[in-house]
């Protein structure tokens, strides 16, 4: 079987916050491409960084990130107290992004910029309006580092508010603090306000791209939550089902042979004595005297074993094992039943002890049982085969094997030089007008002619 067609149990089905997991990657994703834009530019041109405080912002930035995995493995974070913590962890990380630009070239370094992108992005997933209040934290921090650290646009600060003042202050704006930038390097002030003005635009844009890409994420949420809670109910119902179903049966995980689930049948019948049933594999529960051939069929693509002998405490059964995989994807399942067959073999292993051979028809005259002794006596036995084929000397036109209103007919008939006694009995059928009919050939007398002639007599006797 494919693994694509295989069967997974599904997991219990528990409530967790997905914007958690998606904000760490966020976070992790932005780790990356942090170093890339501090690398690539003093590699390429010799931006000076102060390494010292780029990594304490980095390690800030790691450890928002090991706070939004710890929440995430819990599983427990909800309610409005969460929401306010995952904002508070993100704005944290926009503003230490800041302060490693800053001392990550500022100004000198515009490629740095396009980081704050996937922050904003990502505040998507704390919910709608929150893009653009990032974007808009994203924006104001970047332009007042910029102001404090570029002479030209110093001017530009002097209109902000005082918490504007009292916000740089504490980021730090004195241009004494920055670490020098490229020697001999001098733009005019129009270059520094259109890098802002464009770096505001790209932080709308990408607030108003993830506006849209919530939308599309909310609908997903819900379709997999809605798939998820279906598929709930739908392994709720058919364990009820394998529980409370009337044949002796059990689940397995057709890779590993271990119950996962039993009916109540199953239980009462096999495995009373047990105190535990699932988790445990197959051939612990189940004491079979030849378990390859059941191994086999749950290994395989199923099928049917007619004959498996298992001893069941102190009493040893007769059984029919059939085996018939569920396939879905991700783990392959098979269901096991099985069918106690002892009193059938009994009672079959007693006719083919039997002296007479017996046989079972329908009223069309095709074969539906018979014995060992049958077998012996006519070569072409087999179920479905006629009884006028099998007794030729017979006309099949008069239906010989029907005794009639009777229910009982006793007759002659020569088969292989030897006589035998036949008898022709009626069982009703509950229900129906046709009937079984059970004909039994007993042998009477050795024939003492060897004329030829008389193998095809036949002698009619009346009912007893």
């Amino acid at each position: 079987m494919r693994e694509a067609d295989s069967t997974r149990l599904m997991a219990a089905f528990r409530w967790h916050d997905p914007r958690v997991r998606r904000l760490d990657d966020t976070w992790l994703l932005t780790i990356f491409a942090t170093v890339l834009a501090i690398a690539l530019p003093w590699s390429a041109s010799g931006v000076s960084i102060d390494f010292a405080a780029a990594a304490i912002g980095l390690l800030i930035l790691g450890a928002v990130h090991v706070a939004l995995a710890a929440l995430s493995a819990t599983g427990r974070f909800r309610g409005a107290r969460a929401t306010r913590a995952l904002v508070a962890l993100h704005g944290l990380g926009i503003l230490t992004m800041a302060f490693i630009w800053r001392y990550a070239g500022g100004l000198q370094n515009p490629l740095f910029l396009t980081v704050f992108a996937l922050p904003v992005i990502g505040a998507v997933f704390l919910s709608r309006w929150q893009p653009y209040l990032m974007a808009a934290l994203a924006a104001a921090v970047v332009t007042l580092l910029a102001s404090s650290d570029a002479p030209e646009l110093s001017w530009h600060a002097a209109g902000l508010a005082p918490g504007a003042h009292w916000l740089a202050a504490i980021l730090g704006h004195t241009a004494t603090s920055v670490p020098p930038l490229f020697a001999g390097f001098y733009a005019p002030s129009e270059y520094f306000v259109v890098l802002l003005e464009v770096f505001a635009i790209m932080l709308g844009a990408c607030a108003v791209a993830a506006e849209y890409l919530g939308t599309i994420f909310h609908r997903f949420d819900a379709q997999i939550w809605a798939a998820r809670a279906e598929a709930a109910r739908g392994q709720a119902l058919w364990s009820a089902l394998l529980e409370q179903l009337p044949l002796p049966a059990l689940l397995l995980d057709a890779d590993t042979h271990e119950v996962i689930g039993a009916s109540s049948a199953a239980v009462a019948k096999y495995l009373a004595g047990e105190a535990a049933v699932v988790g445990r594999r197959l051939l612990e529960l189940l004491h079979f005297t030849y378990p390859e051939p059941v191994e086999r069929l749950v290994n395989g693509a199923g099928g049917v074993e007619k004959l498996c002998m298992l001893r069941v405490g102190d009493r040893l059964l007769a059984t029919e094992v059939r085996v018939q995989h569920v396939a879905q994807k991700g783990r392959r399942l098979a269901l096991v039943m099985i069918s106690d067959t002892m009193e059938a073999f009994c009672i079959k292993a007693a006719l083919d002890l039997a002296e007479h051979a017996a046989l079972v028809a329908e009223s069309a005259g095709r074969v539906l049982a018979f014995n060992k002794p049958a077998r012996a006596l006519f070569s072409g036995t087999e179920v479905g085969a006629g009884v006028a084929q099998l007794v030729p000397q017979l006309d099949a036109g008069m239906r010989w094997w029907d005794p009639g209103l009777g229910g009982r007919r006793k007759m002659h008939v020569t088969v292989m030089r030897r006589l035998y006694q036949v008898t022709c009995s009626s069982v009703a059928l509950p229900g129906e007008e046709a009937r079984l009919y059970v004909i039994a050939f007993l042998p009477a007398a050795p024939i003492a002619s060897a004329d030829p002639s008389a193998t095809g007599s036949t002698n009619l006797m009346p009912s007893q």
